[in-house]
This record gives C-alpha cells, structure tokens and sequence, in this order.
C-alpha cells in the first residue's frame, strides 16, 4: 500500500468516527424521525429520556386519532413536542419510543378533550 492511499483510508476512517460520535453536528434535514427540534435546538432524540415538561397532563393526547397517530401499546402514551412533534413515550421509563410530525392539524377543541 503507497502513502498516498494509507493517508486516504486513515482520513475516512477518521471521518466515519467523528461522524459516529458527534450525530448532532452531522444532521441534516431528514433526522425528523429521530431527534424533536425546535428553533435550530435539539429538544429529544428517540431512545433518550423526555424532558419532564413534556410528560404533563397538559401535554397528553388523548384523542390519538385526531392527529393521525396510531393506538399507543400498552404502557406508552403520545404527548405533544415542540412545535408538530408527537412524541410516544414510554410511562414507567419517561423513554422516546417515535416521534412523529404532522404539519397543519388544528389543535383540538376543548369540548372534545
């Protein structure tokens, strides 16, 4: 192997691990899925403890089907994120099972709670 593609394979190996462990400078617009944003901030990623603001009554969805979520499994509950974010989580663990984001749906009425 000449110096040249030595230097090569140790800059990607190099790149590939700073790209493993920094995700969040590495994102880029598709992470929805994985990580709640709101104003360039990260708010919760899936697999990560939810914030505790989040897991007030306030912020429960009752009426799932309003939102286009699917029935939570037992022992998970969908609350609201920021912003779109739907978030299923986890009751005994406070753990992020899926996040959701669905754009343009009215908040609910208060009647229908």
């Amino acid at each position: 192997m000449n110096t040249f593609t030595k230097a090569l394979t140790a800059s990607l190996m190099l790149a590939s691990l700073t790209a493993v462990a920094s995700p969040y400078q590495t994102m880029q617009g598709g992470d929805s899925a994985m990580y709640g944003r709101h104003q360039g901030m990260i708010y919760y990623r899936v697999g990560g403890m939810v914030p505790e603001k989040y897991l007030a009554s306030d912020h429960a969805i009752v009426n799932y089907h309003h939102y286009h979520l699917e029935k939570p499994q037992d022992g998970y509950v969908w609350v609201h994120g920021e912003e779109n974010d739907y978030l299923l989580v986890a009751k005994s663990t406070h753990l992020l099972r899926r996040i959701e984001f669905r754009p343009n749906i009215p908040p609910e009425e208060a009647s229908s709670k």
